[in-house]
């Protein structure tokens, strides 16, 4: 081959291109040019009717490459070949395919039950891999100081037991040493807490006398705030002429209660995390009356006494130890109650004074 009298130089003579990127080189030529092609990295000419890499002849000396929305099946040496007779000269460019970070999966908020061995996700691509750094409250997490914080393999951060203290914002952050390339993410985390119920009284159980009303009630702590509800018999209860709920169903008022209301009621607390159930039982009291005949002259008098209490007329007293409650009504002693865990009874005295 004759000495070439032409030249051929390649603008920019580096390429390096991100992933879904575009980019164009300019080949010119120094002398007279009849012909001036492009070949790919694996020799094959470029041909004008490409859509993801396309080349132009601007003028006589010059051609442009233009490779659009790169893949990594872009990268490699591509060549620019002008010619003219039997004289010809090459330039070539080394085109760098590279992935720049990206969050392909790091959604936020990620929400957990406490408890749970929580999985962070943060997904991420890049070329070279990147290297993964979590950070909670501005701090690099130092797995060796708290067994229960882990990096995996995948990059995640595995919490072990998580607890509501472990709430917060946490920074899945990603660098690529070779480029000084960094970016992050900010990953919001919730834990949920099953709901627990409290009960006001100081027992469970709730007592009414029939044809009254009766309240029965429960607070359920939880995060998030739990949804009460009442059932009875695995019906739920609503608001109607027999029963009546408060606002946020932590109070159910039993109306007008018969014998048959009797019986447990189940609160029912849910929320993202679960759900809690405590049953309370409703106790019907029946009225007794106790009535005191006495004769004699002169006429007697009668007193009522429950232990060591003397009632007097018109009295009404409440009887400590879950025993009930009395009004006296000269001879009719009129009794609630006579109830306990374990037996219903009551115990009367009765005082004649002639």
């Amino acid at each position: 081959m004759a000495k070439s009298s032409l030249q051929v130089e390649i603008t920019p003579m580096q390429g390096e291109i991100s992933v879904g990127e575009s980019k164009f080189f300019l080949c010119e030529v120094v002398g007279d040019a009849k012909d001036i092609d492009w070949y790919a990295p694996n020799g094959e000419k470029l041909l004008p009717n490409r859509q993801d890499i396309i080349v132009n002849r601007n003028d006589e000396s010059s051609s442009t490459l233009t490779i659009y929305n790169a893949d990594v099946d872009n990268a490699g040496v591509y060549k620019c070949v002008a010619k003219n007779g039997d004289k010809e000269s090459q330039g070539t460019v080394n085109v760098k395919i590279f992935q720049k970070i990206t969050f392909k999966n790091a959604p936020s908020p990620q929400e957990f039950n406490e408890g749970d061995d929580a999985d962070i996700i943060c997904d991420v691509v890049s070329s070279p891999p990147a290297t993964i750094i979590w950070k909670h409250k501005g701090a690099k997490i130092q797995v060796t100081k708290d067994v229960r914080f882990k990096i995996m393999g995948n990059n995640h951060l595995q919490i072990r037991g998580i607890k509501k203290t472990d709430e917060g914002a946490y920074t899945c952050e990603a660098r690529v040493m070779a480029r000084g390339e960094i970016d992050l993410k900010i990953i919001k985390v919730i834990i949920n807490v099953l709901p627990s119920i409290r009960t006001r009284q100081s027992e469970v159980n709730a007592t009414a006398d029939i044809n009254q009303s009766v309240m029965l009630a429960c607070d359920a702590d939880g995060f998030p705030e739990p949804t009460v509800t009442w059932a009875r018999n695995n019906i739920v209860l609503e608001s109607d002429d027999k029963y009546s709920l408060n606002d946020d169903g932590s109070e159910l008022i039993i109306k007008e209660v018969k014998k048959v209301d009797e019986g447990d009621y189940t609160c029912i607390a849910r929320n993202k995390a679960g759900e809690k159930e405590e049953e309370t039982a409703s106790e019907l009291e029946e009225q007794i009356t106790l009535t005191c005949e006495a004769s004699g002259d002169p006429t007697p008098t009668i007193t009522w006494s429950f232990g060591r209490r003397v009632f007097t007329e018109g009295e009404q007293v409440l009887v400590f130890g879950d025993q009930g409650r009395a009004w006296n009504q000269g001879p009719e002693l009129w009794w609630t109650g006579c109830v306990n865990q374990s037996a219903n009874y009551c115990q009367l005295k009765i005082d004649r004074k002639t």
